[in-house]
């Protein structure tokens, strides 16, 4: 259920249009989320949206407006505030940090060449 959910979590659906989507009522569709991730489907699909908005923003150059169509939000200031509220930096931030980390926590920054003394 939660590769299912996963999978489909940037598609512009409501909670209940995921259940219908499973043949599951709403109710079930919550105890199987709360099961499976200790959360409600709301706050599981709003996780997967929110990591999902934070990799775009890190491999790619698309507008934070973009990359909120992309995560299924359509009004790029409340995803803003969304983003912000929930991830502690406002989407723009976040892409200068992580563009700042190269992948495997090495630094982007070249080392500056020690000059040996005999």
């Amino acid at each position: 259920m939660l590769k299912a959910l996963s999978r489909d979590a940037c598609l512009p659906l409501t909670v209940a249009d995921h259940a219908a989507r499973h043949g599951m009522t709403l109710a079930e569709l919550r105890t199987a989320v709360r099961r499976g991730a200790g959360c409600s489907p709301k706050d599981c699909l709003l996780g997967i949206r929110l990591g999902r908005a934070k990799e775009l923003l890190a491999a790619t150059e698309l507008p934070v407006a973009a990359v909120a169509r992309r995560v299924g939000h359509d009004d790029p200031a409340y995803f803003s505030r969304l983003f912000t509220r929930r991830v502690g930096t406002a989407p723009v931030r976040c892409r200068a940090q992580q563009s700042r980390v190269v992948p495997g926590g090495w630094s982007s920054q070249v080392p500056e060449t020690q000059t040996i003394h005999p």
